[in-house]
């Protein structure tokens, strides 16, 4: 794989292309966590993929076929993630990269550093999945798992707020900020990541059945819950007045999509709290009420999704960059919003629709579903290999001291 040259800095965007391949491992095992039977436990474990693979549970061929196909695809994306993640921290930590970075912290896009914390949370996350269905009896021992998991979200949090806190206060303390060079929503990346820890808290929250652990998993989830929309209100109505004054910054259109994956996080975030409410505080279960927040909030993706599409068919980005040779790390920003689709459409779509009994399970309505948000998935996993090949593989690069 190839590295950076002084002709092309580096940027911290890199990382969110590791964050994708992370994001697409986890939307395969949304088939997993969806289609497989687990009634002892609240997502797939490695026995009752040994039992869905082996022919022990009864299920439909095509059931079964789509169980193999969405496992490879686990593994496969989940090793790419872990190899874009290694390159970007040896990228990251080079003579190089730390002399980009140096300049990058006295900018506006020193935001953009948030993609670090954002993808080492992925990472917790890709682990979890990665020893739920592939380490043998692993979910016998997870009570005792849950606190290292609340520790490594901890450290990553303090991480977080450092990186934020420095360039929050720059601006508070030494003012420079002009609405001319924020006519983006970039700055959603603190969203983004408060979003991704957030729901990380939030499910020991939701599995823990230790009652302490699970509050205070929930305390610290709910904390950057509150976290994430106040930035996220603070930087829409600031972005949105200075994108209709001078008009949005082309370099960073992927920005326009970043509140996608925001609601997919909080949303589950929302559905994982309300299960821990359930379970420990005997709190009444609503299917109407999660048939209506869901699907206001799949409806809110749809809007954005709907009219950043719009956006870039004006100003030529996807030609550019995804169909055309147009070569910029930010581009990356265009994976993370298909994968976000996707999988709250799955929450949606089972919670909403087929658990409600207003679709059949297995029926030809639930397949025609399936097949509608898989074509999204399809699509950002193209984008994925596309822009991976570009940036990584297909163009001559190396940066000093990563290759050496």
């Amino acid at each position: 794989m190839s590295s950076l040259n002084s002709g092309s800095p580096y940027h911290p965007s890199y990382w969110l292309a590791a964050l994708g391949a992370g994001g697409l491992s986890v939307s395969f095992f949304m088939y997993l966590m969806w289609l497989l039977p687990h009634p002892d436990s609240p997502m797939p474990t490695w026995e009752h993929l040994q039992g869905a693979l082996g022919g022990e549970v009864a299920m439909p061929a095509s059931v079964r076929a789509i169980t193999l196909v969405a496992t490879v695809a686990v593994i496969l994306l989940a090793a790419l993630h872990f190899v874009l993640l290694w390159w970007n921290i040896r990228a990251h930590r080079s003579a190089a990269g730390q002399r980009d970075l140096a300049t990058l912290r006295a900018a506006p896009g020193e935001v953009q550093l948030m993609a670090v914390p954002l993808t080492l949370a992925m990472t917790v996350n890709v682990g979890f999945v990665l020893g739920a269905l592939f380490v043998p009896g692993l979910w016998s021992v997870v009570e005792y798992l849950f606190p290292f998991a609340l520790l490594a979200f901890a450290a990553i949090s303090w991480s977080a707020l450092r990186i934020y806190g420095r360039y929050l206060s720059r601006f508070l303390v030494d003012g420079g900020y002009r609405d001319s060079e924020h006519n983006h929503l970039s700055p959603l990346l603190a969203v983004f990541t408060f979003a991704m820890l957030s729901v990380g808290f939030a499910a020991p929250a939701a599995m823990s059945h230790i009652k302490v652990v699970s509050a205070l998993a929930a305390t610290a989830s709910i904390l950057f819950f509150v976290l994430a929309v106040i930035v996220a209100v603070i930087v829409l109505v600031g972005g949105a007045a200075a994108m209709m004054t001078h008009g949005l910054q082309p370099r960073a259109t992927p920005s326009i999509w970043m509140l996608v994956p925001i609601v997919t996080l909080l949303g589950i975030e929302w559905v994982r709290l309300r299960h821990g409410l359930i379970h420990h505080f005997a709190s009444p279960q609503d299917g109407g009420e999660l048939f209506y927040m869901l699907t206001a909030l799949f409806m809110l993706q749809l809007g954005v999704m709907l009219i950043g599409y719009r956006v870039m068919q004006l100003n030529g980005y996807l030609r550019l960059h995804l169909a055309g040779e147009g070569r910029d790390p930010v581009s990356f920003g265009l994976i993370c919003p298909g994968v976000a689709l996707f999988v709250m459409g799955m929450f949606w779509w089972h919670l909403a629709w087929v658990e409600t009994g207003l679709v059949s399970k297995y029926g030809a309505g639930y397949w025609a579903g399936i097949g509608l948000l898989a074509i999204v998935q399809l699509v950002s996993l193209y984008a994925l290999l596309r822009l991976s090949w570009k940036l990584f593989v297909g163009h001559e690069t190396c940066i000093a001291g990563v290759d050496a």
